[in-house]
C-alpha cells in the first residue's frame, strides 16, 4: 500500500506539473525584448500607416513565448490593442470547418471525406455535369472543385446560404478545372459546413463551437460583426487610417465567418501541435485526420512549391514544414502559421485591411527564431493573396468586341441570370445600373463600353459591362465582369 501510494503521488504530481505547464502556456508572457525588437522594427517598416493595429502571439518549444499588442484598435478613442483584442480572422475560420468535418467523420464512420457529396446532399448540384457526380468534400476541402471565386454572388447579393447553395448550378466553372487545378473558393467551404449540418444534425456554429471552441477555452471567440462590435476590447477595421465599416459574413459562415484574440487562437494552434490534444488531455482529433489536414493535395500554380491540404497552405521554411492560411475581410487581416514539427508558431490578426502586413511580420519573426538574425531567410508565402490578385487583374484586350452606342430604349430594363438574379438598368438625368440594394451610375467609355465604379470587399474596382446585340440588331443581353477571371456574367433581358 504505502509503494501504491507513493505512485499514484507521483502521478499526481507529473499531471499536475503537466496541466500547469499547458495552463501557464497559453497565458499572457512576460517580455521577450529580443523577439520585441525584432516585431517593432518589422511593424515600422511593413505597416501600412502609422499605429497600425496589430497582435501578435509567438509558441517556442511548443508553449507561448511571446504574446502582445502595438498601435490601435480605435483611432478615435486612440485605444490600443493588446493580445485580448479581437478581430475578425476571416478565412483563417477554413481550418475549423475542415477539422469539424473531420471529427465528424470520425464520430460516423459512413461519413466519409472520399464519396461524392450528392450521397449527403441530394439536391446538390453544379453547371459541370461531372462535378456534380464526383465532387466529394476532399475536392471542396482541398480547394479542388474547378469553381472560380465568384465573390461577388454572397458579397453583393441579397442571398441567404440556402439560395447561394442553389445558385451554384448555375455558376460557371473553369474549363476542366474540377480535380485538377487549385480554385479557391469561398462558397464551396459555405456548402462544406451545409453537409456537415445535414449529417451532424447540429448548425455548423453549434458543432464549431461545442466540439472546439469550448474544449480549448476559447469562450469569448465569436461568429458574427454583431458579437464582435459589442465586446469592449475589438478593434475597428482600417484601410490605412480610413475606418471601413465591418460587413457580417453569415451567409458563407463556414469560410470566414470566426472572430478571436490571439490569445484564444493560441490555444487552437496549441491543440496543433500538441497533435490533437486538449489542455484537459481530451484528444478531440485522431492524429492521422489532423496531419491529413496539412498534407498537401495540390500544388498552387506558379512553381512556388507551396500546396494546400485540407484547409491549410503548406509549404517549408529552411526545408521543415510550414503550415499556414492568411484571411482576411473588410477591416481584417489575419496570419496563421504554425512549424509542426519544431514546435513553433506565429499568429498574427490586424484591423489593416486585406494587407500582407501580418504576413510580413510573421516572416522576421521565424528569420528570428530560425536563425537569430534579422536576414531574409523565412521568405513566407501569401498563397491566398497571390491567387486573389492574379483573379482580380481583369485583361481589357480579352473582353468581348465593343459595340456601338445603343439607344435609352435599347439597353433599359431588366437582366436576369439564373445563378446571379436580376439587374436593372434605367435612365432618368442619369443612366443606372441597379443590383437588389445596389445602384450605380452607368458611365459610357470612349469605345463604346460602359463601366460603373464600385466599391466592395474594402476596394474600388470598374467593372465593365458590354451590351449584346442579336444579328437583328436588338439588344437581348448585358454582360459584367463580376468574375474577372472568366467571361463576363451574361445577364439576358427580359
Amino acid at each position: 500500500m504505502p509503494r501504491m501510494a507513493s505512485l499514484a503521488a507521483t502521478a499526481a504530481l507529473i499531471i499536475g506539473v503537466t496541466m500547469w505547464a499547458w495552463f501557464s502556456s497559453i497565458s499572457p508572457t512576460r517580455s521577450q525584448p529580443a523577439l520585441e525588437k525584432v516585431i517593432s522594427d518589422a511593424i515600422l517598416h511593413s505597416q501600412p500607416a502609422a499605429d497600425s493595429g496589430i497582435a501578435i502571439a509567438v509558441i517556442k518549444d511548443g508553449a507561448l513565448y511571446y504574446s502582445g499588442g502595438f498601435g490601435f484598435r480605435d483611432r478615435g478613442m486612440s485605444a490600443k490593442v493588446d493580445a485580448n483584442t479581437f478581430f475578425g480572422i476571416g478565412s483563417t475560420t477554413k481550418a475549423f470547418t475542415s477539422m469539424a468535418i473531420s471529427m465528424l467523420a470520425e464520430d460516423k464512420p459512413a461519413f466519409r471525406l472520399d464519396v461524392p457529396i450528392k450521397q449527403y446532399f441530394p439536391d446538390f448540384a453544379m453547371k459541370d455535369p461531372e462535378a456534380t457526380v464526383k465532387m466529394t468534400l476532399k475536392h471542396v476541402l482541398s480547394q479542388t472543385t474547378g469553381l472560380p471565386r465568384h465573390d461577388a454572388l454572397w458579397y453583393l447579393g441579397p442571398f441567404t446560404r440556402s439560395q447561394l447553395l442553389y445558385r451554384l448550378q448555375y455558376l460557371e466553372p473553369y474549363p476542366a478545372a474540377f480535380g485538377n487545378s487549385f480554385t479557391y473558393n469561398n462558397m464551396m467551404y459555405m456548402m462544406a459546413g451545409h453537409v456537415l449540418e445535414s449529417v451532424a444534425g447540429l448548425t455548423w456554429k453549434q458543432f464549431v463551437k461545442t466540439r472546439i471552441l469550448d474544449p480549448l477555452n476559447m469562450s469569448e471567440s465569436n461568429f458574427s460583426i454583431g458579437e464582435l462590435s459589442s465586446m469592449a476590447n475589438y478593434a475597428k477595421g482600417y484601410k490605412g487610417m480610413k475606418e471601413l465599416p465591418l460587413k457580417d459574413v453569415e451567409n458563407i459562415g463556414p469560410a470566414a465567418e470566426i472572430n478571436s484574440s490571439v490569445l484564444e487562437m493560441t490555444n487552437w494552434v496549441l491543440l496543433l501541435l500538441n497533435h490533437g490534444v486538449a489542455s484537459n488531455g481530451t484528444r478531440l482529433i485522431a492524429v492521422s485526420d489532423l496531419e491529413r489536414m496539412y498534407t498537401p493535395v495540390i500544388q498552387l500554380p506558379g512553381g512556388s512549391g507551396t500546396a494546400y491540404g485540407l484547409g491549410w497552405f503548406v509549404d517549408k521554411l529552411q526545408d521543415k514544414r510550414h503550415v499556414y492560411h492568411p484571411g482576411d475581410t473588410d477591416g481584417y487581416s489575419a496570419y496563421v502559421s504554425f512549424m509542426p514539427d519544431d514546435g513553433l508558431a506565429v499568429i498574427a490578426l490586424t484591423n489593416q485591411h486585406a494587407s500582407s502586413f501580418p504576413d510580413k511580420v510573421a516572416t522576421r519573426i521565424y528569420e528570428f527564431l530560425l536563425s537569430g538574425s534579422g536576414m531574409d531567410r523565412a521568405h513566407l508565402s501569401r498563397g491566398l493573396a497571390q491567387i486573389s490578385s492574379a483573379q482580380q487583374e481583369i485583361d481589357a484586350h480579352a473582353l468581348s468586341v465593343p459595340v456601338p452606342h445603343a439607344s435609352l430604349s435599347d439597353y433599359t430594363g431588366m437582366y436576369s441570370h439564373p445563378g446571379y438574379g436580376d439587374i436593372a438598368v434605367s435612365s432618368a438625368a442619369n443612366d443606372y445600373i441597379s443590383y437588389y440594394q445596389n445602384n450605380w451610375l452607368l458611365r459610357q467609355r470612349a469605345d463604346g463600353t460602359f463601366y460603373f465604379d464600385l466599391h466592395a470587399f474594402g476596394t474600388d474596382f470598374q467593372p465593365r459591362v458590354f451590351f449584346n446585340r442579336t444579328s437583328a440588331g436588338k439588344v437581348d443581353s448585358l454582360g459584367i465582369r463580376f468574375e474577372p477571371t472568366i467571361d463576363p456574367i451574361r445577364f439576358m433581358k427580359r
